[in-house]
């Protein structure tokens, strides 16, 4: 809607402002402000310099085919041909409808005096113009974000204290993968969002949402491998608890600002205890402490995933986004 909405007001600004300024041809720097108007702001300003660039060059190719050709219809499908086949390789594609809408003001004065010239170059700058204005204003995501960040985090916390009640069960069979569909969705909507925000914003730390982000979708990864490991264990050990304690902490101290500094000290601290312990008698009790030693190892790569995060910010991104220092 509020797309409509700057489409409709750029539009007729632009027709009103090419009038004041008695241009010919008005109507198209209205056309060309519908045109400009993207979904988001980078996209808008991306375009705008393509149609400036492709201005150019469509100027140059229009006063050459048309000098030597003449200006009537089949100099004009010559000219078309040879802008089109200019603007592809250069990427400038999105910019082929509005110059070529333009050079049609050239046939049909029968003239490229600098006056004209001049007319339609200002034509795409007030429409482009309006355009890009009206599209710098675009709501910030940013309170939709953190919205979807910490129902990310609940959804990590549900699937990690889960994780502790059933690593300490034999009877497994009312554990299933479903809560994994549900923070993958999150996690994608998530990216979806950051990609959006960063396209609306011209700081780098913007990227900070992006960079969360794919830390999530790393860590629940490691969280599937987790829960087929759980699901092989058969036998409940001694050590089963101590794992079961590790993630239960993970789980309840879950969150943005945690650097997971502490949490791998204490992991470090479970799998020392581990190693003390008496060695296996039997090979099912080697095999299940060995999936507890997997578990751990999943644990830590988990948690670095965290610490690598937040060792990569910058004191402008945890001023801006943690509200302090690390915790």
């Amino acid at each position: 809607m509020l797309k409509l909405i700057k489409i409709a007001i750029g539009s007729a600004v632009s027709i009103f402002l090419a009038d004041i300024l008695g241009l010919g041809y008005s109507t198209a720097a209205g056309i060309i402000t519908l045109l400009t108007i993207q979904d988001t702001v980078r996209e808008t300003m991306i375009i705008s310099v393509k149609r400036a660039g492709a201005f150019l060059l469509a100027t140059v190719l229009a006063c050459i085919v048309f000098q030597l050709g003449g200006y009537h219809v089949f100099s004009y499908g010559i000219f078309l041909f040879l802008f089109i086949a200019c603007c592809i390789p250069l990427h400038l594609g999105d910019a082929v409808s509005i110059n070529a809408v333009l050079a049609t003001h050239y046939l049909l004065e029968k003239n490229m005096s600098p006056a004209l010239i001049g007319n339609e170059a200002l034509l795409l700058f007030i429409g482009a113009g309006i355009g890009t204005l009206l599209n710098l204003y675009i709501p910030g995501k940013s309170r939709e974000i953190r919205a979807m960040q910490h129902q990310l985090e609940a959804d990590m916390r549900t699937v990690l204290v889960r994780m502790s009640e059933y690593i300490r069960k034999e009877e497994r069979s009312d554990y299933t993968g479903a809560c994994f569909d549900k923070l993958q969705a999150d996690i994608d909507a998530g990216k979806k969002q950051a990609y959006a925000y960063m396209n609306n914003t011209f700081f780098q730390e913007s990227k900070y949402f992006i960079a969360y982000m794919n830390m999530r979708g790393q860590q629940t990864v490691v969280l599937r491998d987790v829960y087929k490991k759980i699901m092989n264990i058969g036998r409940i050990l001694p050590q089963t608890e101590q794992v079961a304690e590790l993630i239960y902490e993970i789980a309840v101290t879950f969150g943005e600002t945690n650097n997971a500094k502490n949490l791998l000290a204490k992991r470090e601290a479970v799998l020392s205890q581990m190693k003390e312990s008496r060695l296996p008698v039997t090979r099912q009790e080697f095999e299940e402490r060995a999936v507890l030693y997997g578990i751990l190892m999943d644990f830590d790569y988990f948690l670095q995933l965290k610490k690598e995060f937040a060792d990569s910010l910058t004191k402008e991104q945890i001023n801006k986004y943690w509200q302090g220092d690390l915790i």
